[in-house]
């Protein structure tokens, strides 16, 4: 009897050790739906989360919860309203006497179905009853705060993995991959590599779901997988047994692609294997899984492509939207400001020219074109465009914008952002949740005009990384060694000059591999010493040298505080293009942080050196800068002053001889 206790007992434990092991192999991360707070104003408003599974969800704790605060002024009947695809599925009332308040919204039926989603949250509030009173004031407010989050939870259908599930599969909620290369992986393979993760971080709403990892890692961590390098060049017992079971085969001259859903430590994973015979040829057609437009021709579970499809020629000086990574999209009386969207001017366009966008507009019916109008932001400069000659049914309506020139930046970046005005009602007499609507075309274009003259390259940190990546010629990533850099140095590197829909046009070399004779007809961005090309970078570098080592103090800077730095100068061998390095100082672990990238982005004012230092703080040369841009100056503006000073005393001396001349001849006519 007490045999059967104990065993029993045992059974008892065992399972319930089983069931919370069983439980525990389920739980998934939260997923925030903002990182920041989300502030709603009455008396309509809302927001909206979009989010992409890439199967089929099983039943679990799949919930949405809301953590909001609102006006303690707010009195029935306001509420919020969540939708998700477009159906109402919870309304709460909101009660001014209880300010904060947490909203769950169990998700099932079709909010669970493989494909995108979108969840709207929409705030109607009311802070004082009765006929025609205004509500639309300062005081009616609702906050979605950052600890909001949506969960997935449970196991999802498998599926055939294609490679036209490629990026969604790899990028979808939730999902995390690592690109993974070979230990000992050579310049090309890292190039290659980095372009598909700059890409994937781009296709991702969050970047932290996308890793770059060696090897020797790939069993340690619990994400889908995508192989870039040679077959031969992996040499783990868990790839080489993987790429064995997908029974991977490569021809010359091409460039492999295979998909597969594989077992990793008992959990089904996503894989996709890029290879190719040798490195060289796995380099030079990575576009085909790194540029949008490439990407969104794959299909098949595998495809060998021979020939390197070719960029389409597009008209010189425009770019459409889509091209700049703007979709087709929506702005209304709901929801009236769109994204931010990013996109650098390459190096030859004629600054002397305008800069005109082309919108392909259309308009709801019941949207006001004499109340409403729309507004571009270009690098915050509003641009005001009516909408009067806008008609209904007749296709697109094309509105050309002209972009004033000070709302250019040195770096070429635009920022481009639209709102729609006047939208609303603003007559508390009359209520209407009709939505009133402005559709934009990802067909519109960005216009401007690209000059064949020789134009020098300003060497200043404000150009990164616009004239780095957008350049026909490409620019080289020059480091020292494989060994000798960190794999998120040029991690953070390649995905901070990625604004578009593709991977940037960078090339990585080695300093011993490279002639300097190919340095020419290039930028050049160095990442840590520059091997046997560091002497020439020495020679005019922007920093002062002492024993051929930056001597920070006589140029203003702490040497003790000094983590790392960034210095820009004319290219040694072909100063018509830069040469930007980043390098480190002391015991200092990386040359490159994602920080460091963001605060030389956002500098406004001109430097060619910036530090970093312990407490992540940058400082620059600025006015030391300045001052000598003043000194190149001066020289030029008194040889201009003497010319023209040697020429006015020419015609002087002309006119003088001429009078006499004219005296003499007088004085002759009078004998």
């Amino acid at each position: 009897m007490i045999k059967q206790f104990f065993g029993f007992v045992t059974l008892a434990f065992l399972s319930f050790m089983f069931f919370n092991i069983t439980v525990s192999a389920k739980e998934v991360k939260k997923e925030p739906i903002t990182n920041t707070a989300i502030n709603l104003q009455g008396v309509s408003d809302s927001f909206t989360y979009n989010y992409y599974l890439a199967e089929d969800a099983q039943k679990g704790k799949n919930q949405l919860v809301l953590d909001v605060e609102h006006s303690s002024l707010l009195i029935s009947p306001s509420s919020l309203t969540i939708r998700v695809d477009g159906e109402n599925q919870k309304t709460v009332k909101l009660d001014g006497n209880k300010a904060k308040t947490t909203v769950q919204l169990d998700l099932k039926g079709k909010a669970l179905k493989k494909g995108a989603h979108e969840i709207t949250i929409v705030f109607y509030g009311i802070i004082k009853q009765g006929v025609c009173v205004e509500n639309n004031t300062s005081g009616n407010w609702l906050r979605i705060n950052p600890a909001s989050y949506l969960q997935i939870q449970g196991d999802v259908t498998a599926g055939e993995l294609m490679l036209q599930d490629y990026p969604s599969k790899f990028t979808s909620f939730q999902s995390k991959t690592d690109v993974v290369i070979p230990d000992d992986a050579d310049v090309n393979t890292m190039d290659a590599a980095l372009k598909i993760v700059s890409y994937l971080k781009k296709q991702a709403t969050n970047q932290n779901q996308i890793a770059l990892v060696k090897e020797k890692d790939f069993e340690n961590r619990q994400t889908n997988k995508i192989l870039v390098g040679v077959i031969g060049d992996f040499k783990t017992a868990p790839v080489k047994n993987l790429l064995k079971r997908m029974n991977v085969k490569t021809t010359d001259n091409t460039i492999q692609l295979q998909t597969a859903q594989e077992k990793i430590k008992k959990v089904n994973r996503n894989i996709l294997v890029v290879t190719a015979v040798n490195t060289n040829d796995l380099d030079a057609k990575i576009e085909v899984v790194s540029n949008q437009e490439f990407v969104s021709q794959l299909s098949g579970k595998a495809l060998a492509i021979g020939e390197q499809p070719k960029q389409p020629v597009r008209e010189s000086g425009m770019v459409t939207f889509e091209q700049m990574g703007i979709q087709n999209l929506e702005i209304s009386n709901v929801a009236y400001e769109s994204g931010h969207y990013y996109y650098y001017l390459p190096q030859d366009f004629d600054e002397e020219k305008a800069i005109t966008a082309t919108l392909k507009l259309k308009k709801s019916s019941i949207l006001d074109a004499k109340q409403a109008e729309l507004v571009m932001e270009v690098n915050g400069v509003p641009h005001a465009i009516t909408l009067k000659e806008i008609k209904q049914d007749e296709g697109f309506f094309e509105i050309n914008v002209p972009i004033e020139k000070n709302a250019l930046k040195n770096n070429h970046l635009l920022d481009i952002q639209f709102k729609l005005n006047g939208s609303n009602t603003n007559n508390p007499c009359t209520t209407s949740d009709q939505e009133k609507w402005l559709f934009i075309s990802k067909e519109s274009t960005l216009n401007f005009s690209t000059t064949d003259n020789d134009r020098q390259a300003v060497a200043s940190l404000t150009s990164y990384p616009g004239i780095f990546t957008n350049t026909r010629q490409g620019t080289y990533i020059i480091i020292e060694g494989t060994e000798k850099v960190a794999l998120e140095d040029l991690n953070a590197l390649y995905t901070s000059s990625s604004l578009s829909a593709s991977a940037p046009n960078y090339e990585l070399k080695t300093a011993d591999a490279i002639q300097k004779e190919d340095l020419k007809g290039h930028h050049l961005i160095f990442v840590g010493e520059a091997g046997n090309l560091q002497d020439d970078l020495n020679k005019k570098n922007p920093l002062s040298m002492k024993d051929n080592q930056p001597d920070f103090a006589k140029d203003g800077f702490v040497k003790e505080t000094i983590t790392r730095y960034a210095t820009i100068q004319k290219n040694p061998w072909d100063d018509g293009y830069l040469a930007l390095q980043f390098n480190r100082e002391a015991n200092s672990q990386n040359q490159i942080t994602p920080k460091f990238l963001r605060q030389i982005q956002d500098l406004s004012a001109d430097a060619s050196v910036a530090v970093q230092n312990k407490e992540q703080q940058t400082f620059t040369n600025r006015a030391q800068y300045s001052v000598e841009k003043q000194k190149e100056a001066a020289p030029k503006q008194s040889q201009s002053a003497l010319k023209w000073s040697s020429v006015l005393m020419f015609i002087g001396l002309l006119a003088v001889i001429g009078v006499i001349l004219y005296l003499v001849f007088k004085r002759s006519k009078k004998k």
